[in-house]
């Protein structure tokens, strides 16, 4: 494909990224505007804006919405962290040992469709209602998408380029490093992203577990007393530090994952 092209294809990509989310704005204010939805269900975007910009210069429940974030990325950042590095670590046996696979197989595949919230009953009787039983279920469902991730990356391998490494002379260690991890890369950085959304999206369903501090708890307080604007301005800044998030991944992957193009 020629330059020009490829500039070309850019520009359209990024104009229809620009005008996708206006496209949603537009539908959502002539909702409202001609009371399609009722305001009380469906806030206007103003509504919404306002709320934020109270939120952030007062704060929500006596605590800067500031801490709320920092509180909310700190059990977020943990859990992903330690999740995704289990979750390889195990994936990546899983694809390459079969005894490791055979023993795992059954209690993870019961394990992965199990909702979150149907957990936290027992991580109430096991963690309490502290910081632990929030970081651990995020933690949870973090590892177990990692782990198919790199299970399917690292099972994925070709076998041409491992047994020609093994006629060189390689090592175990060797041909991991430069044969089984790169094949397995592509994958894992995508379980990284898919991880990233699920984490945030369970970081409401964590802080169902207690406490007055966090994103998901805004969220849920606000719900409980019908100010809905200030649910969906909690929503948005979940959702904005998704896509922040998703698209810093996305750029990682792009520089690390770097023969595989991309956007």
């Amino acid at each position: 494909m020629k330059r020009a092209d490829v500039v070309r294809e850019r520009r359209r990509y990024w104009l229809i990224s620009a005008l996708s989310p206006l496209a949603i704005l537009g539908i959502w204010v002539l909702s409202v505007k001609y009371g399609w939805i009722r305001s009380v269900l469906l806030p206007s975007p103003a509504m919404v804006v306002a709320s934020l910009v109270d939120m952030f210069e007062n704060g929500y429940s006596s605590i800067s919405i500031y801490s709320h974030i920092g509180i909310s990325l700190a059990r977020v950042g943990t859990a992903y962290v330690l999740g995704s590095v289990l979750g390889t670590c195990v994936g990546i046996l899983r694809g390459r040992v079969r005894t490791v696979d055979a023993i795992l197989v059954v209690p993870a595949e019961i394990l992965r469709p199990i909702p979150p919230l149907g957990l936290i009953p027992l991580f109430i009787l096991w963690f309490g209602i502290g910081e632990v039983s929030k970081v651990v279920l995020i933690l949870m469902v973090v590892f177990l998408i990692m782990m198919v991730s790199a299970q399917a990356g690292a099972s994925s391998s070709p076998p041409d380029p491992i047994r020609a490494a093994q006629t060189l002379g390689a090592s175990r260690f060797q041909i991991f490093r430069f044969v089984i991890f790169p094949s397995a890369l592509p994958q894992i950085m995508t379980g990284l992203r898919v991880a990233m959304g699920s984490a945030l999206s369970v970081l409401v369903a964590s802080e169902l577990l207690g406490g007055d501090r966090g994103l998901g708890f805004v969220v849920l307080d606000a719900s409980n007393f019908f100010r809905t604007s200030y649910v969906f301005a909690g929503v948005v800044i979940i959702g904005v530090i998704g896509l922040l998030s998703d698209r810093g991944l996305a750029w990682a992957t792009r520089r690390i994952v770097h023969w595989q193009g991309g956007r």
